[in-house]
Order: C-alpha cells, then structure tokens, then sequence
C-alpha cells in the first residue's frame, strides 16, 4: 500500500506513545551506563587490562542495546503517519483508483457475501484440539476475537500447563528417587547429586519454556490460528518417571566403582557443594515472573473480550424494477453515484466484487445479471477501554521494561564478578590450596555469579515476553464501515423511436432500451480492527471483521437513491418523447392541412425540391401516428 498525503487527515492516533515512553527512558538509562563503562576503560588500561576489556564487552553491549531501545522508543512516540488508503482492504480491491495493495487478505469476495448472506462471521474458526476447547471453555468468548489473542492466549495457557505439569513431574521424580535408593548404600549422597541434577533441569526448562516467546505480531500469527498439542507434556510424564530411575541407577554403579576413601570424601563435600548452583531461588524467581505475566495477561485477554459485542446479522432488501432505461445503468449508477455520494471523507470506496453482463445486453429478451460488492471507507472507532485493561497494559509495559533493565544491570554484575574468580584461580594455583579453601574462595562464589548470569538471562526473557504481550493490546485499532451487496438480474427488452420529421428535418430512427429487474441487496455495519506497528507499514496488516450489525438507515437510503435516480432520468426521457410526440403531431397536422390545399411549400413543410419526394413517398397516417414507447412497440395510451 502506498502512502497518499492529503490534507484531511483520518484521524488515527497514535497508540504507542505510552509505550515508546517508558522504552525511551530503559534505553537512555542503558545508554548511560554503557557510555559510563567505556569511559572507564581508559584509566583500566594500566591498571587491570582484563577489566578493561570487560568493560568494552559489557559497555559496547550496553550502548547498542540502549540506543536500539531510545530509537525504538522516540520513533514510538513520534508522529503517527498514516495514509489516505489506510486500512488495509478486507478483501482484494478491484475498483479503478485501487492503490497498489500488498498486504495478504483474510477474506475474499464470496466469503464477504456469504457472511452476508448467512448472517455468519468465518473469522471465528473452531479450535483444534482438546487443548485449544479447554482454553476457549476457560474463556467462553476468547473466538470472538483477533488471531494474533487468539494464539497469545492458547501460547500462555500451554505454557502454564507445562509449568504445573513440570513442576508436579519434578515432585514426582524427587519421589522416585527416594524409592530407588531407599536401602542402598551412598543414598544420602546420591540423593542429593541426583537432587540438584533434577533442580537444574527443572530449571533450564522453564527458562526455555517462559523466556521463548514469538512476536505475536508476526505475519504468521496474523494470517494464521495457531494449533497447540500435547506432545510436550507426554515427554514431561514420561521423562519425570524414567529419567530419575537411570540416573538414580547409572550414579549406584558410579558409587561401587569409588574407593572407601574417595566415598567419604564426596559425602563429606554434599554440604559445600549444595549451596552452588542457588537453584531454589532462580526456581522461585522463575515461577514467580511466570505467573506475574501470565496473570497481567489474563486481565488483559479478558478485558478485551467484552469490549466488542457479538453481531452476525445484516440488513436486507429486494424488489423489481421496471425502468425505461439500458440495464447498464443499474450498475454505474450505483457505483459511481449514489454509492460514491455516500463515501467517508471524500475517500473512494473499496470495491470487492463488480461483475456484470449488461453491457453485452442489446438484444430484445436478452437475460442479464450483476453483483456489486462495496465497502464504504473505514473510519477509526474510539472504543470504550475497560479501567482494568488500562491498568494492566501500562503495569505490564513498565514491568516488562523494568525486568529488561535489571536483567541487564545483573548482566553488569555478572560480568563484573567473572574477573573477581580469575584472580582468585591465579591465587589458587599459586597458594596450593586444600579442597575446603578452594571450595569457599572459589566454586562458592563462582556458583553465585552463576547464579546471578542466569538471574539476567530469565529477567531479560520474562521482560521482553512481558512486552511483546502488552505491546499487543498497545497496537489493536478499531474501525467502523458500512457493507453493501447487491445482485440484479432481469431481462432487457428493445424498441426503435422514431424521431425528426419536423419542418427541418427528416425522420430518424433510434433504438431505446428498458428493463425488468429483480434485485435482492444486503448490508451490515461491520466492526474490523487491525494491528499496527510502527513503521511505514504502520496498518498495512490484515483486518478481521468481528461485528456484524443491521443497518436498515443505509440500504433504504441506497436503494432509495438508486431509484430516485432511475425516476429522475426516466422522467427526463419521457419528457423528451413527449416533446417529440407533440411536434410530431404537429408536423402531422400541418402536412395534412397543406394537403388538403394541395401547397405544402406554400405552408413552408418543405422545400419545392422536396415536393417530388414526398409525393412519392406517402406515408399513412396509421404509421405516422406511431411513436414507441421504451417498452416495446406499443402505442402509448
């Protein structure tokens, strides 16, 4: 779609300021820092070079992300541009002045009509799966909406089900281990080994599992219903059983394979070792952040349920006509007349469908047909936005950049720590020291700055997972138009109008044209919406129809028009032929008094040249007197 400049606007708002906002100010805030951390390095340089090099890493890091962040933002908050040709079309659109679309379109002209026709909305697709049926019974009313919710809203619920469904398989392992080495020898110390094995890819995998997140506003997740299975969760069962019991078994054989000696000195090293990897905090901090987003974006799914009332109807309307006009005028009348003068903001409407025969109808008897399909051009809809929508889209915006950010200054800490445990490993091979002491200046702490880089990677995913939701609910725009469809069939029917023959003329022939027609029309009030992103291409993305509404208003003031106009030119026409009957009648009186005096010059009927002519040529008066009329050949009464 090209962008068309014209001085009145559409008034489309923007819908990201609010959000470019509080990005703007994470990727000042990151912006600083990083420019801070290089300015550091200077006087690093001779004294701690690795530092140095550290800093440039990490401040490097930390400006092209700000800057990403401040330029995304400000470009937010910036002016919303948006063309003369915005929204997208529903359909494609075939009418003349069509502006170069390449946007993909849900729906085309017969699905339009069949909505129409059928009072039905196919946008709404049944669920697939027993899974997405459980997701939409959780949210009786979650079809109703957009695909891109549709698919974040099945996306989180599996994401949560797998969470339980992992968290109760660790719960489940955890028993099994204790059944396996119930009795054993070293069951102390492989419970624990095994423990910590089981905590750590409990771990990971929620990592994975909250932290993968697609762009919901990608053009899959526009043009596309997602499908959800339960595959993941099999694997989960299956692996909460079976993995414990080879693990369990695989660390009985490495145990008789130890020495006395080295088993005591494992046993022995269970405590130092247990508090390394912090996995008990980062499991909290994970579970927590989950079910902190998931729960922002329940109220927002939720909320924006009800924002838009259930509609499928469509208003109807059918007659016969019986004009004395060319059946090719049904149609370009309606189109570039009557339809035109109902369009919003001096904007063409989009045309989907126009696909008639009667043009080629030029012969008496001849069946015609047509179907016309317009959209009357969208204009921007303030809904009404429920206070817990508003809340939750901004709490979970600020959150979500909040997250980012500390998950980035965790990422400074982290990095900063690293260089901490590499002098204390110079230290340690110079010193020589014991387990214990390697153990305490070393692993330990190392195990924290472990923890604390995995800390960053989990805020950072949970922020931006957090963003991209809201993000979602920032860019959904509503519009309101009017659908109108309408098809006409009949039957053409001919007949030839004499003219002239009047004092300065001569007689002429020409062929007239009427018809009979039947029509049935339909029309709705359509409510639509699409996503916008920021950019050029800021609603050059699909729109979904989501209400249908009667608007009897608007086809009885079309159809009305229409046959105004057809009265109107079909008035001026027989005032046309009256006029022509009446000097006919004249011309016919005076040429028959001429006659009777035997001087048709004399009375100025025609020229003396003429007078062989029309001698030779009488015409009777039963003929004369014939005047067809644009129904036929019949004499008007």
């Amino acid at each position: 779609m090209a962008f068309e400049y014209g001085a009145q606007k559409l008034n489309i708002r923007n819908p990201f300021r609010f959000e470019g906002l509080v990005r703007s100010i994470r990727g000042a805030i990151l912006l600083a820092i990083g420019v801070y951390l290089l300015f550091q390095i200077q006087p690093l340089l001779g004294t701690d070079k690795p530092r140095a090099w550290v800093n440039l890493l990490i401040g490097g890091l930390f400006v092209t992300g700000g800057l990403k962040a401040l330029g995304g933002g400000l470009f937010q908050v910036m002016r919303f541009f948006v063309g003369r040709a915005a929204p997208a079309s529903l359909a494609k659109n075939v009418a003349r002045e069509a502006v170069n679309e390449r946007e993909p379109t849900l729906y085309n002209s017969k699905m339009l009509h069949n909505m129409l026709m059928s009072k039905s909305n196919p946008t709404f697709i049944e669920p697939t799966g027993w899974f997405a049926r459980a997701v939409h019974s959780v949210f009786p009313n979650l079809i109703v909406t957009p695909w891109p919710i549709r698919n974040v809203a099945q996306n989180l619920a599996m994401k949560l089900t797998k969470s339980f469904v992992a968290i109760a398989a660790f719960l489940v392992a955890s028993l099994v281990v204790t059944m396996v080495f119930s009795g054993t020898e070293g069951a102390d110390v492989g419970s624990t080994v095994i423990s910590l094995i089981l905590q750590a890819s409990l771990l990971v995998y929620l990592g994975l599992l909250w932290v993968k997140l697609g762009n919901p506003l990608s053009r899959s997740n526009m043009t596309t219903l997602g499908q959800t299975t339960s595959k993941g969760l099999a694997l989960v069962i299956i692996g909460a059983i079976a993995v414990p019991i080879l693990t369990a078994q695989g660390w009985l054989g490495f145990w008789d394979s130890l020495h006395v000696s080295a088993r005591q000195d494992l046993a022995g090293l269970m405590p130092l070792l247990e508090p390394v990897f912090r996995t008990g905090s980062l499991l909290t901090l994970t579970i927590v952040c989950a079910l902190a987003t998931a729960a922002i974006a329940v109220v927002l799914i939720k909320a924006r349920i009800g924002m838009v009332p259930i509609a499928t109807s469509s208003s109807e309307l059918n007659n016969s006509w019986r004009f004395d006009l060319h059946p090719r005028q049904i149609f370009t009348t309606l189109r570039d007349l009557v339809l035109m003068q109902k369009r919003q903001q001096e904007l063409p409407n989009r045309v989907y469908l126009d696909s008639n025969d009667t043009g080629d109808a030029n012969r008496e008897n001849e069946q015609f047909n047509g179907d016309l399909l317009v959209e009357i051009q969208p204009v921007v809809e303030d809904r009404e936005e429920p206070k817990s929508l508003r809340w939750a889209r901004a709490s979970g915006t600020i959150a979500g950049q909040i997250l980012l950010l500390a998950g980035a200054l965790l990422l400074w800490l982290g990095a900063d720590r690293v260089m901490d445990h590499v002098y204390a490993l110079d230290q340690l091979r110079a010193t020589r020291l014991d387990v214990d002491q390697a153990l305490n200046l070393l692993f330990i702490p190392a195990g924290a700055t472990a923890a604390i880089l995995l800390a960053s990677l989990l805020l950072l995913g949970f922020g931006r997972t957090l963003s991209r939701i809201c993000h979602l609910f920032w860019a959904e725009i509503f519009f309101k138009s009017n659908l109108f469809d309408m098809h006409c069939e009949g039957t053409v029917m001919r007949a030839t109008h004499y003219r002239g023959a009047d004092r300065h003329s001569a007689s002429s022939e020409q062929d007239v044209f009427s018809f009979d027609a039947t029509y049935f029309a339909l029309a709705t009030e359509a409510v639509s919406s699409t996503f916008a992103v920021s950019g050029q291409q800021n609603l050059e993305q699909p729109r979904y129809l989501l209400s249908l509404s009667p608007c009897d208003g608007f086809i009885n003031s079309v159809v009305g028009d229409l046959e105004d106009q057809f009265r109107r030119r079909n008035d001026e026409i027989k005032s046309e032929k009256q006029a022509d009957r009446e000097q006919r009648l004249d011309y016919i009186r005076q040429e028959q008094e001429a006659r009777r005096t035997g001087d048709m010059a004399a009375q100025g009927l025609v020229a003396p040249e003429q007078r062989a002519s029309l001698e030779s040529d009488v015409v009777s008066d039963q003929d004369r007197e014939k005047i067809a009329r644009w129904e036929g050949d019949t004499a008007d009464s």
